[in-house]
């Protein structure tokens, strides 16, 4: 079965919509849960950076019929791009308290130099970056020029250092709620990582952009781990509030169908999601809930053996006070003994020598 180019546009845009609905949600989310936390922030940035790729390649998906557009939404894309490696790098630094001064003096300032720089380069030097578009089956994307080469050693090597940091904070860190974040944070964006295959295009190389749906992928993890993990602090449920941003972003895109039959099956495959939602909240909450009965069960439990080991403490310092008070009292009766009963021998013991001394008297 061959599959058109425009059925796999539609899957994309959908795909991609939500990728970008849900990064810059996820996002703002957790900064808002602690907005003076560096780890809070930086990932919120890098989730902000992502929204960036997965927007702009959108429109440039649904641009490339005109060159000029979909150009300038890949230099968009790049605007997120740029800054994904760094902040990252950033995230894994703060989240291990990272005390090293190299990384501090050189590493995280040299990283954001060169992503300016780059950031720079896009829209003022593009015969340096990207220039032109390459049109393939499945898409386009800018063609790399000479400094690309230079941008994909940095961006590949933030991002290795960055896995290696977390990946080392997971493995070796006592800190079970570390090791938790750490572990996840790993987990989420190695399954973003393949999307460094769109960069193929931009050496003429067309590929299937089946890339692409790693982004949900990496937001569902996420999405897991701060609804069941208390990923980054959040303890606020979002599965709610997810559910309707997926379905009132593919009602969006169903409402600009341009056919009556492209509307009906849009308006299937969003009866489908509704389905998949509603399952998903159901589920959800009856595991809140049951965990929070559950909750509530081992918390008066717990309340029941601290009195009983309240009253038991209680008890025991009873009878030790009483032990105590008998030991005091057996001291006291045993001087009392030996002030009255040995001064009593002793005199019994005098009148007997002084019996005595008076029959040797009378013998005399």
């Amino acid at each position: 079965m061959d599959i058109s180019p425009s059925f796999v546009l539609q899957v994309l845009t959908i795909f991609l919509w939500l990728g970008t609905v849900l990064s810059v949600f996820l996002g703002g989310f957790t900064w808002l849960q602690n907005k003076r936390s560096p780890v809070n922030i930086l990932f919120a940035l890098s989730s902000i950076s992502i929204a960036f790729l997965l927007g702009g390649s959108v429109q440039m998906f649904n641009s490339c019929g005109t060159p000029g557009t979909a150009y300038f939404w890949d230099k968009v894309v790049y605007c997120g791009v740029v800054f994904i490696p760094i902040f990252l790098l950033h995230l894994s630094l703060a989240l291990s308290g990272e005390k090293n001064k190299i990384y501090k003096i050189f590493v995280l300032p040299a990283g954001y130099a060169i992503a300016v720089i780059f950031l720079f380069s896009i829209w003022f030097f593009p015969e340096f970056f990207i220039q032109g578009l390459f049109t393939y089956k499945w898409g386009c994307h800018a063609i790399a020029q000479p400094g690309h080469n230079l941008f994909l050693i940095y961006y590949i090597g933030y991002l290795l250092w960055f896995f290696y940091k977390t990946f080392r904070l997971w493995r070796t860190t006592q800190d079970p709620a570390l090791k938790v974040q750490s572990k996840y944070i790993f987990f989420s964006f190695l399954f973003l990582f393949p999307n460094s295959f769109a960069f193929l295009p931009a050496y003429k190389i067309g590929v299937f952009p089946i890339e692409y749906s790693c982004s949900l992928v990496w937001i569902l993890i996420l999405t897991y781990a701060i609804t069941q993990r208390n990923l980054l602090n959040a303890k606020v449920i979002i599965v709610d509030v997810l559910a309707a941003l997926v379905v009132f972003t593919v009602l969006v895109y169903a409402m600009v169908s341009s056919s009556g039959g492209d509307l009906f099956i849009k308006l299937a495959f969003l009866t489908l999601i509704i389905g998949f939602a509603w399952l998903a909240v159901r589920g959800v909450h009856r595991e809140i809930n049951e965990k929070e009965r559950l909750g509530n069960m081992v918390k008066e439990r717990t309340r029941e053996l601290e009195e009983s080991k309240k009253i038991a403490e209680e008890a025991k310092m009873a009878a030790e006070e009483a032990k105590k008070i008998a030991e005091d009292r057996a001291a006291e009766l045993e001087k009392w003994y030996n002030a009255t009963i040995g001064r009593e021998l002793k005199m019994a013991e005098l009148k007997k020598k002084i019996g005595e001394m008076e029959d040797k008297i009378k013998k005399q």
